[in-house]
């Protein structure tokens, strides 16, 4: 995949991985979790090497390689950068595909009628209702605050992770690594600020998952692995809504791309992603 930056509007310089091909039946359009970045779907997008679809993975902003502004950093924010991309780009017959927050966020842009849009992918996400799990925000932000490791060593992170992840492949473990930049004396810092997450965690509180599942415009598809969400309201939805349980990691789509590649296929190729 190709390395780009584009730069939208409200001064944000956004870096995404490219990999288009002639005549493409759809584009796939990928967005992370919080605090990860596009690289961490290298290991799903190698199994799409022989699909027809042209394929856009995002850094969002503030995450990755992507400008990190001070100021709001709602899903709506980050929606407008998503939509201001694909308007940039032309983008057509977009399927949406998004983890964990990634996921919500997709969702959210799909509550509107947009015709360059024609499905959405939940990948543990879509469905993430924080209210349902705490008590409080305030509890919210405690228990969800990520870990201080800024000042690691780069070599202590990595073995860590490899540790903790031993199922993954060296693709995934990089992915997860890129969420980190590393100085002149290999010391890890997050490129995502612990403000800017607080943000977005503040955001996530907000956002009504529910009513955005049952607003949805387009076909969905949620993979679901540590999500018991109650969503059985979705029989009466005026869309299709497939759902599959699996089991695995949270980031299921970097421990087990191959499953996740042969559930998304079969929605695709089943057609029930309308183009247009």
């Amino acid at each position: 995949m190709n390395s780009k930056y584009i730069d939208l509007p409200d001064n944000l310089r956004l870096h995404y991985l490219e990999r288009t091909i002639r005549n493409p039946d759809y584009t796939l359009l990928f967005l992370h979790g919080l605090s990860s970045s596009s690289y961490l779907w290298v290991p799903l997008v190698k199994e799409f090497e022989s699909d027809k679809s042209d394929i856009y993975c995002l850094d969002l902003r503030g995450h990755g390689l992507t400008d990190k502004p001070e100021g709001n950093y709602s899903l709506e924010t980050l929606a407008n950068d998503v939509l201001n991309f694909i308007k940039k780009k032309n983008l057509k017959n977009i399927i949406m595909i998004g983890q964990s927050m990634g996921g919500d966020l997709g969702v959210s842009i799909c509550q509107k009628v947009n015709e360059r849009i024609v499905g959405c992918i939940g990948i543990d996400g879509g469905a993430i209702n924080l209210k349902e799990n705490f008590e409080s925000k305030k509890v919210a932000l405690e228990k969800l605050r990520p870990p201080d490791l800024d000042g690691m060593d780069k070599n202590v992170m990595l073995t860590r992770l490899r540790k903790n992840w031993p199922d993954w492949s060296e693709d995934a473990i990089m992915g997860q690594f890129s969420i980190f930049s590393v100085n002149k004396d290999n010391k890890i810092t997050k490129r995502l600020s612990l403000i800017n997450h607080l943000k977005i965690l503040e955001s996530l509180w907000e956002n009504d998952s529910i009513s955005n599942l049952k607003n949805i415009k387009v076909p969905l598809l949620l993979i679901l692995v540590k999500y018991n969400t109650d969503l059985t309201f979705i029989k009466d939805s005026n869309v299709r809504i497939d759902i599959e349980r699996v089991n695995g990691d949270h980031d299921i789509h970097a421990q087990k791309p191959k499953l996740v590649h042969k559930i998304i296929e079969k929605r695709i190729n089943g057609e029930i992603f309308e183009k247009k």
